[in-house]
């Protein structure tokens, strides 16, 4: 109810000032309407309403009102005043449709609400519809999609597969093909490698061939012209020194194969230059070595290395060898298990000749046999008893020898090649000699195998400088060891001589004992000095001659058979074999201090 008391309301103020702006004419003319038009009553309650007084109030005589400008048809009008004229022509609304509008116009709009709420509901369900309709359409168009892609798939797969099985037959082909290709040219590559390496031993086969056959020719003809050179040397100054086979041209060039004479011929002419050349050569080394002595402090070596000529002078000897010893052979191993039996042999006879296994029918002593032949007073140089002393020393010197030719060092060195045989057969002589000694088989055999002994040993000395030692051990047990055996060895073998002579009464172009017997001796005590003088000065081989020439001493001065003259001369030869031996080693001791000071040496 108050919304259409409202809404009566409000529609007669409209009225009130629709009457007000047309006046009486317009309220009393065509066009209005009853009061008791519908609505009426709630008109009239609206009029009693305290809203009335207002319109009556707002109501003004038509007199009073100010006369609208449309109302004078005769004025002229502009476009303005004709737009008016036309909307006050259209004609007064019918209020009461017009109330009847607002009043209703809740339903109206309740209405036009709920067509427009159905309205919108269908439509939503219609979008739903659609879009329900559109997601199936969507899922049946995915789901064809997916089946043909699914197909797609399937076939692209198959022709993946396809092509794949046909790729990889195709590929197998083409490795097949390729290994095969590969291995016919691994196969040619390995037979041409063959091939090629079998001509590259060929190759290598002939020129080591080659280089051996150079090899042991080039050592030949070094073995024979050293051996050329050394005989004219000793025609020359009667020493065996020549230079060293590194330091010295040929004689004889391969092919012209010169006879021993011939090659004799040009040693004598080359010998006298090669010896000044080669002194030129080693002081000029001599004066570089000592002169970078001098201003290079001296370092430890981290190996012992080849004992070398003192810097500052020419030595008198052979320089060592700096050259690596060959590798062993089964020919080594044999020389130094026949030198180690040999040993033994020498002792074990060494043992029986001299008496230590006790008596039989001749005697148990070495001096006692045969009606004393080997007691000093048999012959001119006959030795007095205590000279058989030499023999325990020889056992132990020896015993020293052959086990230091067992050390690594000595397997393959070319002076235990060039000595150990030699030195073997001695040892097995001289047990032969004991042998002989013991029997009683005196028939001159004793004397040969002295004087073989002392040969083989004596070439064992010049062996020795051929082969200079390379450090002290080895002239030390090597060098002293031999020289002390070659020294008895000489002078024993003077004896066994002597004993010989006298006990087959012998007597020799009528000339006396005594005399031959200082002749011996003095052709003995040169030898042997001469070879004592060797290398560095030999004192072994002055020792051992020594021992023998103090053992003819004593006797020929207070025993039965004595001679003055050979005691002079055996006493001068030991003072002199000692004297010159001495003053070799002093001379070369002497120039090897000088040069080492930097001071000039006087050659030798």
């Amino acid at each position: 109810m108050n919304a259409e008391s409202s809404s009566s309301a409000a529609l007669e103020r409209m009225k009130a000032a629709a009457e007000k702006s047309s006046g009486p004419a317009t309220g009393a003319g065509e066009g209005s309407r009853p009061d008791h038009a519908p609505g009426s009553a709630e008109s009239a309650e609206s009029a009693e309403s305290p809203t009335d007084s207002t319109t009556e109030t707002s109501r003004k005589p038509a007199a009073d009102q100010p006369r609208l400008r449309h109302a004078n048809t005769h004025e002229t009008q502009g476009p303005l005043e004709s737009f008016n004229d036309w909307l006050d022509s259209l004609g007064e609304p019918d209020w009461d449709k017009v109330s009847q509008s607002i009043y209703e116009s809740p339903t109206t709009m309740k209405a036009a609400y709920e067509r427009q709420k159905a309205h919108r509901e269908a439509e939503r369900q219609r979008r739903v519809e659609e879009k329900a309709e559109a997601e199936r359409k969507a899922a049946a168009e995915r789901a064809e999609a997916e089946r043909q892609a699914e197909l797609e798939r399937q076939r692209a797969a198959e022709h993946a597969e396809a092509d794949r099985l046909e790729a990889e037959r195709l590929a197998a082909e083409e490795a097949e093909r390729a290994a095969r290709r590969q291995a016919e040219e691994e196969a040619r590559l390995e037979q041409e490698r063959l091939l090629e390496l079998q001509r590259a031993e060929e190759e290598a086969l002939r020129r080591e061939m080659e280089r051996q056959e150079h090899e042991e020719w080039l050592a030949r003809q070094r073995e024979r012209e050293t051996w050329a050179l050394q005989v004219a040397a000793r025609e020359s100054d009667g020493t065996d020194w020549v230079p060293p086979a590194e330091r010295r041209a040929m004689l004889e060039e391969r092919g012209e194969n010169l006879t021993d004479a011939q090659l004799l011929e040009r040693a004598r002419a080359s010998l006298p230059e090669w010896r000044h050349r080669d002194r030129i050569v080693e002081k000029a080394q001599a004066i570089e070595a000592s002169t970078v002595r001098r201003t290079r402090p001296a370092s430890a070596a981290a190996e012992p290395e080849p004992a070398q000529a003192p810097h500052g002078y020419i030595p008198p000897y052979n320089l060592p060898s700096r050259e690596p010893d060959p590798a062993p052979t089964p020919l080594d191993l044999l020389r130094r298990v026949t030198v180690t039996v040999a040993y033994l042999v020498f002792v074990l006879g060494g043992v029986y000749g001299l008496g230590f296994l006790g008596e039989d029918a001749t005697g148990p002593w070495l001096h006692d046999l045969h009606e004393g032949r080997f007691a000093g007073g048999f012959s001119m140089l006959s030795m007095a008893l205590w000279h058989q002393l030499i023999w325990p020393v020889l056992w132990v010197a020896l015993g020293i020898y052959t086990v230091h030719q067992w050390l690594p060092s000595q397997a393959s060195a070319d002076r235990q090649r060039a000595t150990g045989w030699r030195v073997a057969v001695a040892l097995v002589a001289t047990v032969v000699w004991f042998v002989l000694a013991r029997t009683g088989v005196m028939l001159g055999v004793e004397l040969v195998v002295w004087l073989a002994l002392g040969y083989l040993l004596v070439d064992s000395v010049h062996q020795l400088n051929l082969y200079t030692a390379r450090n002290r051990a080895e002239r030390a047990i090597t060098d002293g060891m031999i020289g002390l055996f070659t020294g008895w060895a000489l002078i024993f073998a003077a004896t066994n001589a002597s004993v010989w002579l006298q006990a087959l009464g012998i007597n020799l172009l009528w000339i006396p004992g005594p005399v031959w017997a200082v002749l011996t001796l003095v052709v003995v005590v040169w030898g042997t000095t001469m070879m004592s003088m060797t290398e560095r000065g030999r004192i072994s081989i002055a020792l051992g001659l020594s021992w023998g020439l103090a053992a003819i001493l004593v006797p020929r001065l207070v025993g039965s058979m004595t001679s003055v003259w050979v005691a002079i001369v055996a006493a001068m030869g030991l003072f002199m074999v000692l004297l010159a031996t001495e003053n070799r080693r002093y001379r070369i001791n002497h120039a090897e201090h000088r040069a080492a000071l930097g001071h000039e040496v006087d050659e030798f």
